[in-house]
């Protein structure tokens, strides 16, 4: 980032910890609501990997340059506050759903949960760049924690390799969330089970 950009906080409130963005990347307004999540979730056609990881990898580091990482952890942050979730279920659900990777708790206390990530997602990308960024995912599940616990929640990535990833985040009881009102939590789209279309004959 250039020393002449402008920048602009964003956050909750001024009670809650701020984030200094380029003026560009400030959202105009949310677009994240239950019925967009809803509507592609449940979509039966799925979404190119390769325009995503365009995007992902190819582009978007290319526009951020050296803020990448921070402002991708902001920005999957923000995305945990337009699509809040309400259990460790549904939040490995929509990280199978939006292509993230399998999510595991591996170990939960009050003040820290440690979380795996793995599968072809991480696999692949691993395997295709250099040095992948996971901040997306970090912040993402670091805002899902302050959501649920109310207290200020930060997480990093504490182990990585080309398979799988460990990321720990810690829950700050000493500085809860005041004048917040939490979202409603999505309501998760499940795969549907299929039945067969032949049903057995009733016996004579």
């Amino acid at each position: 980032m250039k020393k002449t950009d402008t920048l602009v906080e964003t956050g909750y409130n001024n009670d809650y910890t701020v984030a200094r963005i380029p003026r560009f990347f400030a959202w105009k307004g949310i677009i994240m609501t239950n019925d967009f999540y809803s509507q592609f979730a449940g979509n039966s056609i799925k979404a190119s990997i390769l325009s995503v990881e365009i995007l992902r990898d190819a582009l978007i580091p290319k526009l951020l340059g050296d803020d990448s990482s921070g402002i991708l952890y902001w920005a999957g942050k923000d995305l945990a506050r337009q699509l809040p979730v309400a259990s460790d279920d549904d939040l490995v659900t929509f990280f199978e759903q939006t292509g993230w990777g399998h999510l595991v708790v591996i170990t939960t206390t009050d003040d820290l949960i440690t979380y795996e990530l793995t599968g072809e997602p991480v696999a692949r990308r691993s395997a295709t760049i250099k040095s992948p960024d996971f901040m997306l995912e970090t912040g993402f599940l670091a805002e899902q924690s302050a959501l649920r616990t109310n207290c200020v929640s930060e997480a990093k990535i504490t182990f990585q390799n080309r398979m799988r990833l460990r990321i720990s985040v810690t829950i700050d009881h000493n500085q809860p969330i005041v004048n917040h009102d939490p979202a409603t939590p999505i309501e998760i789209v499940r795969p549907q089970v299929e039945l067969d279309d032949e049903q057995p004959e009733e016996a004579q």
